[in-house]
């Protein structure tokens, strides 16, 4: 799943609904925690009912205590229940003229978990009606409440509340947290197989642009060859050059693309630079490449280019060269190509015009092949593309690319 392109599945933590319920699968049965909890609970309720007492054997009050201290097993699990059950289980100790001790312990750890992880409306309300029960019921041997203590009591019960939203307010917080950096993780995921794929998209184009124009070449110098071989071993022999020339030029690029694959940190020799129109010398050599199969290129400029962002300056060159490389392959030796590039309201206008005259002789088979390669370079940098045959001949290629700063990016 490590691998480049495969999408890696990122957990995002279960969310909660506005009442405060989980939103996702739950365990049905409590964790050995929990059962540990409430063992201690249970045993120190039962303790607490026969201090009070003072007396064996058991009391009703201390069956309640055990029955309570089991509840808190299921504080996780299944919070507002157990809370309902621990309440009822309070109320009937009140009813019965116990005083509800025991069970202090266990309504207080099933209170705090409903608001918590259960439903925190149902768990005020419990709390507002053990009050009323606190400060209603009388218990035998036990005095009424005054007013102090029944004050003393709603203090005491509205810091327990608080205290449970408190709580509340800061798991939800860090669920909020972990949600959020999970989505980031997940953005940059995305972003980096995005990526991925654009190099990928860019690394074909290269491949593509290295190798098409000295294919191309190659296969016009040997058709040429061919056909020069019986009546002109000169003309033959000059061809055969120009192929040995082609191919080594096109090995050189094939290498600069593969070292720019490897390039890493501690790499001892930087890669090739990519070509660009801003040095004359990489159209020098493409147009060369191409008089030398036999075509003839007239390049005009108005004016002096102004300092071009990188990215426009290497796909200029590229559309140039892929341009050149469809006139050598289809249009044949002969054939006039004439370039022209113009600055004009902060665009890079280029044009290449074939007239279409060359000899079928060295005409290589196919249609024109690398269009959609030239306009995705120009629509990436935010520019225009158009491509077509001429009226009786010929074929222009028109690309308009923004020379902002921006276009960089």
């Amino acid at each position: 799943m490590n691998q480049v392109g495969r999408r890696r599945d990122i957990a995002v933590p279960d969310a909660e609904s506005e009442t405060g319920r989980r939103i996702g699968p739950a365990r049905s049965l409590p964790r050995r925690g929990d059962v540990l909890l409430a063992a201690v609970v249970t045993t120190v309720g039962v303790a607490m009912e026969l201090a009070t007492y003072h007396r064996l054997p058991w009391v009703p009050g201390g069956l309640v205590a055990a029955a309570g201290g089991a509840c808190v097993a299921w504080w996780r699990v299944r919070p507002t229940a157990a809370l309902l059950a621990v309440f009822l289980m309070y109320v009937a100790d009140t009813v019965l003229g116990v005083m509800p001790v025991p069970v202090f312990f266990p309504l207080l750890i099933t209170f705090v978990a409903a608001v918590v992880f259960g439903d925190r409306r149902v768990a005020h309300a419990v709390l507002v009606a053990g009050y009323l029960v606190a400060v209603d019921v009388p218990v035998p041997g036990w005095r009424a409440p005054t007013v102090t203590s029944a004050a003393g009591l709603a203090a005491w019960f509205l810091v327990l509340a608080a205290s449970a939203e408190i709580i509340r307010a800061r798991r939800q917080a860090r669920r909020a947290q972990a949600a959020e950096l999970a989505t980031e993780a997940q953005a940059r995921q995305e972003q980096a197989l995005r990526r991925a794929g654009e190099e990928r998209l860019r690394i074909a184009r290269d491949l593509h642009d290295v190798l098409a124009h000295q294919l191309a070449l190659i296969t016009v110098q040997a058709n040429v060859g061919l056909t020069l071989l019986p009546r002109d071993p000169r003309a033959t022999e000059q061809a055969l050059t120009a192929i040995k020339d082609a191919g080594n030029s096109a090995l050189g690029e094939l290498r600069s693309v593969l070292d720019t694959l490897r390039a890493s940190d501690d790499a001892q020799t930087p890669p090739r630079p990519s070509p660009r129109i801003s040095r004359s010398g990489d159209l020098v050599e493409l147009f060369e490449g191409a008089r030398a199969a036999g075509l003839g290129i007239e390049a005009h400029t108005d004016g002096a280019l102004p300092p071009l962002p990188t990215p426009v300056d290497q796909a200029a060159y590229r559309i140039i060269q892929e341009a050149v490389t469809n006139a050598i392959r289809h249009a044949g030796a002969g054939t006039g190509i004439a370039v022209h590039l113009a600055c004009r309201t902060g665009r890079l206008e280029l044009t290449v015009t074939d007239d279409g005259a060359g000899s079928p002789i060295t005409q290589a088979p196919g249609g024109r092949n690398g269009l959609p390669g030239m306009r995705e370079r120009a629509i990436a940098l935010g520019g225009t593309f158009t491509a077509g045959p001429l009226p009786g001949r010929g074929y222009r290629v028109v690309a308009a690319l923004p020379i902002r700063e921006d276009a960089a990016s």
